[in-house]
């Protein structure tokens, strides 16, 4: 499961990737070891027009900040929560989810952004959850779960609320292979949340 994320791509790569222009350059202050609470850009769709914001990773009445992929629609019925895209940089998982020991960085090895499904909830505790599905077998020795991560034309279908979000969630299993994604073996400092640099993503030796 992913406990910790990173974000650090340019306004640049963000408007290029999902067709959309914002001129709220404090939007895209990079961080490199986000936890549940803390707030990062996040896409939904309103009015036909794709819209970013920053927003609370996880909410204040609900400490989880990662849900699975099979509960989409009772969220989507009883929660009145809407679809949104979380635009990562990459995340971090441990050896048997544990915040111990070094952590592994997972992020794309040809794309700037890794995005995300998630959903959006309430104007009153506005917050957002990372979907969460089975590993592909490159996380699985570290993590059972990972992100459910969308390529460019299933995240703009993801952000159409009126698709069909189980369809779009099997093909989206399908969609990376093991060359797309690269794990990093990184600094144990990751593990201290307060902790926020450039470093912290660099590989060291296994």
């Amino acid at each position: 499961m992913a406990k910790r994320i990173a974000f650090f791509a340019t306004k640049e790569e963000i408007e290029n990737y999902f067709s959309l222009s914002t001129n709220r350059e404090n939007l895209f202050e990079p961080h490199y070891n986000l936890s549940p609470g803390q707030h990062i850009p996040v896409i939904t769709r309103a009015d036909g027009d794709l819209d970013i914001n920053r927003v609370r990773w996880g909410g204040e009445l609900d400490s989880a900040a990662v849900i699975k992929t099979e509960k989409v629609q009772d969220e989507i019925t009883k929660k009145d929560a809407i679809r949104c895209i979380i635009p990562l940089s990459g995340f971090f998982v441990w050896k048997d989810d544990l915040e111990k020991g070094h952590p592994f960085f997972v992020r794309m090895l040809n794309a700037p952004v890794m995005s995300c499904a998630g959903l959006m909830y309430g104007k009153d505790d506005e917050n957002f959850k990372i979907l969460s599905t089975q590993s592909n077998v490159l996380v699985q020795p570290m993590s059972p779960t990972m992100p459910l991560l969308l390529d460019r034309e299933l995240s703009f279908r993801w952000l159409n609320n009126e698709s069909n979000s189980d369809e779009i969630i099997n093909e989206a299993g399908k969609l990376f292979l093991f060359t797309d994604l690269s794990v990093m073996r990184v600094s144990k400092k990751v593990n201290d949340p307060k902790n926020n640099d450039s470093k912290l993503i660099q590989p060291i030796p296994k």
